[in-house]
């Protein structure tokens, strides 16, 4: 990988051979600026309609400007690890731990306060009123953490998520292992977090052709086995689509026993690719999963759906 990348470095444990690391966790600063790099990519690539992509752009910017001038306290990691590990299945418990965790509400606020002015009037006063409103933005995280994404509208939920991201990526990276609450050979969703992926990579470099999930919310990415379903573990009916060449670096695979589907990053064919910003840009191979009869596994964390 080159220099820039925020991808860890795998450990060689005897000369020649790469150990498979079973998560690796995410050097946020740098992921932020290839984020925001790809997103400047795709808004020059949209012209007209990439509006939202430079949106998107002084979102990570402040999401990067949080994490240098706020990084989380001690305590803050240890709230946020003691919430992971009592899961997300009770309600109840988890808007308690939720509304114990100043961290990711301060964030929060400082998001809204800051992206207001570049946002329609109308989404601008609901971030702003939800801010000033501490049981319903509650109330708000409890669902995007559940995924009942419905629940919250979908300007909100987008700048809610990123301030929760923020403050779980740092957290899970200072732990590292300690974070991992589920076995990880099988897991569709983060095994440190609970939320579901963006993406499947397909590594380059020291890593070349292993397959990491990565997590929509936390930004852990997870090892899993090729050539099998990421849903159900089947491998009987596994495809995949691209909408020019069969070395597009960006790729469909689809299972035809469980009809389900996830975007796939090809990093040994193009390791300038980011999952977040490039899933955004690609959604048109979505759309065309979808008019097959295909369910997306996972969801784009600028894109939440209806």
């Amino acid at each position: 990988m080159l220099s820039s990348s925020d991808i860890v470095a795998p450990d060689k444990r005897t000369p020649g051979v790469v150990a498979i690391d079973p998560a690796i966790y995410p050097m946020l600063d740098k992921l932020y600026a290839r984020r925001i790099e790809r997103l400047k990519a795709q808004a020059l690539l949209q012209g007209e309609n990439g509006e939202y992509f430079r949106f998107l752009t002084h979102l990570v910017q402040a999401q990067q400007d949080n994490l240098a001038q706020a990084p989380l306290e001690q305590a803050d990691v240890e709230a946020i690890h003691n919430l992971l590990k009592q899961g997300i299945s009770d309600t109840t418990e988890l808007e308690h731990s939720l509304g114990n965790i100043q961290c990711w509400q301060v964030a929060y606020a400082t998001l809204a306060t800051q992206l207001a002015p570049m946002l329609p009037q109308k989404v601008a006063q609901a971030l702003g009123a939800l801010s000033a409103d501490k049981t319903e933005l509650v109330k708000a995280a409890t669902h995007l953490l559940r995924a009942d994404y419905a629940q919250v509208d979908a300007g909100v939920a987008v700048v809610l998520w990123a301030a929760l991201s923020t403050c779980w990526a740092q957290a899970v990276a200072r732990k590292q292992g300690e974070g991992i609450t589920q076995p990880l050979a099988h897991a569709t969703h983060c095994p440190c977090c609970h939320a579901p992926p963006v993406a499947s990579l397909v590594m380059g470099g020291a890593r070349e052709g292993l397959r990491y999930l990565q997590c929509s919310l936390c930004e852990v990415r997870w090892h899993r086995v090729r050539a099998v379903c990421v849903a159900c573990d089947a491998s009987g009916q596994m495809d995949h689509w691209t909408l020019d060449d069969a070395k597009s670096a960006i790729q469909i695979e689809t299972c035809g026993d469980c009809k389900s589907y996830i975007k796939t990053l090809r990093l040994d064919y193009d390791p300038e690719l980011e999952a977040v910003a490039d899933d955004l840009g690609s959604l048109l191979l979505d759309s065309a999963m979808e008019a097959e009869g295909f369910m997306r596994v996972g969801i784009n964390p600028f894109s939440f759906p209806a």
